[in-house]
């Protein structure tokens, strides 16, 4: 099987993932008949799904409702530190010293996804795209520029050739920015998500291994909002090294 077939989607992989995430939006849970219309498909076959994650602690039955179960936390403790760990009195103290919001951000499949933020930010329909964790497209954010770069060789691949198939430009340009991401590890966007926004991404690591990315985010105006970035960028290295001495 080539690298492009196996980073295609799968349905039933999809829905299953679908359903572990409406039920861990969901604080009351949600019931069978609920999901089954929220996602068009049979009552029945979305019935075999769920009991199979109550029965591998995916998920939590109460009173017909399912809740996120233990065993997703329970996977990234035998894992180790997959997903960076910055408190929130930590982002706030690098969003002072930045001068900036400070978004903390992963990598979810072929989105990026915020899961903190620290500061006040200035614009605010930014604001819900942090605090409910909402999945943006890798190209076109800072963010996913960056840990797209520091993904895996042969993953990064397989991830490009999907993502070929929807936007073929944005791949292009990607590789042709690849070798610049890589060698200064700062990732920018200009405008790609949202042309009002310039971010700039430097990564988060855990040893050798990049693990997440801390983006900074201005309201775009000019090229002045590039330089001050890049100041912003260089006090919250110059602050996290200090950290680490």
């Amino acid at each position: 099987m080539s690298e492009h077939g196996r980073r295609r989607r799968h349905r039933t992989v999809d829905r299953v993932v679908w359903i572990l995430e409406a039920a861990a939006r969901a604080p009351g849970g949600v019931t069978v008949a609920e999901l089954a219309r929220a996602a068009e498909a049979p009552a029945s076959s979305v019935q075999d799904l769920v009991n199979g994650l109550v029965a591998t602690g995916f998920l939590l039955e109460q009173h017909r409702r399912f809740r996120l179960g233990p065993a997703p936390h329970v996977l990234n403790l035998i894992a180790g530190r997959v997903v960076p760990r910055i408190s929130q009195t930590e982002l706030d103290e690098l969003s002072r010293v930045a001068g900036t919001p400070v978004l903390l951000t992963v990598r979810v499949g072929l989105d990026a996804v915020h899961l903190a933020r620290g500061g006040e930010d200035e614009i605010p329909r930014l604001v819900p795209l942090a605090d409910e964790h909402m999945a943006r497209p890798l190209l076109r954010t800072a963010a996913g520029r960056l840990l797209l770069a520091f993904t895996d060789e042969v993953e990064r691949r397989g991830l490009l050739d999907e993502l070929a198939r929807h936007d073929p430009e944005a791949v292009a340009e990607f590789r042709r920015a690849l070798p610049g991401i890589r060698a200064s590890r700062i990732s920018r966007s200009e405008g790609l998500a949202d042309p009002e926004v310039s971010a700039l991404a430097i990564p988060v690591t855990d040893g050798p291994v990049v693990t997440g990315a801390l983006v900074l985010t201005h309201r775009r105006r000019g090229r002045s909002e590039r330089l001050s970035l890049d100041r912003a960028a260089a006090r919250l290295l110059a602050h996290i090294q200090e950290g680490r001495t």
